[in-house]
């Protein structure tokens, strides 16, 4: 090989050896950085998901069901509103089981909500079951009831959660008003029972008092009666000795 062949392998060979170190160079330094591409789409699927819930929020609606029918249950209603998208049930139950057509004691129910995931298959269900039978088959104990549904316009489930919150808060701030009225009442009771003992047991002494003062005076009266009484005897004896003896001349 000539001199001037060396030397163009030797530059080419550094040039690479360069460059290899700054491609190292970058590639360290590209693992310490995060892709900003990827940080971007992660922002991008969260936001979509809060979109989608509100989305599926704003799409939903609610029913109001005024009469449970006897015997009836959240299962049974979540399979007979199973073809309009039903999603959630929420009802009250009664404090007392009642009987049933059959005479057998069931939990019953005050009213309920439900929630569908679109809000026109609510109203669609509002207006084709409103009014009309339950149905079903001949065994079934509600089948002859009639459906009594109500759309609730823009009442959505959040709204219904914060309506049992608060009247959860009432009822508890009604408890407590009533537990502080009657630990008064119950406290100013115990006071008057107390005067009204220390009152009792006053009059008691002074009574005792005015009996003993009573008696001392009884006592003396009878000891000055007792007195006079002797003397009186005393002065009849006296006589009665002096009778005896009659005068027979006159003392000068």
């Amino acid at each position: 090989m000539s001199e001037e062949d060396e030397n163009s392998y030797s530059k080419e060979n550094n040039n690479s050896n360069s460059s290899k170190e700054i491609n190292n160079q970058s590639e360290n330094n590209n693992e310490n950085i995060p892709d900003v591409n990827e940080i971007d789409i992660k922002n991008e699927n969260d936001e979509l998901t809060v979109q989608e819930l509100r989305e599926k929020i704003r799409r939903s609606g609610v029913l109001y069901m005024s009469r449970v029918p006897i015997g009836m249950k959240i299962i049974d209603i979540r399979r007979l509103l199973e073809d309009y998208g039903i999603q959630r049930c929420y009802f009250i139950p009664l404090k007392k089981k009642l009987k049933n057509v059959d005479g057998k004691r069931v939990q019953a129910y005050k009213e309920g909500w439900i929630e569908f995931e679109d809000k026109l298959y609510a109203k669609l269900a509002e207006y084709e079951l409103n009014g009309k039978p339950i149905g079903g088959n001949r065994k079934c104990i509600y089948r002859d009831e009639l459906w009594n549904l109500k759309y609730l316009h823009k009442f959505k489930w959040n709204d219904l959660v914060e309506s049992m919150t608060l009247e959860k808060k009432i009822q508890e701030k009604k408890l407590k008003m009533e537990i502080a009225q009657s630990k008064r009442e119950n406290d100013f009771i115990i006071k008057n029972y107390e005067k009204s003992k220390k009152y009792l047991n006053k009059k008691r002494e002074l009574e005792k008092n005015d009996d003993d003062d009573n008696k001392d005076s009884n006592n003396d009266d009878n000891n000055i009666k007792e007195n006079k009484n002797k003397n009186k005897n005393k002065d009849i004896n006296k006589k009665e000795i002096y009778s005896k003896y009659k005068q027979k001349k006159l003392i000068d």
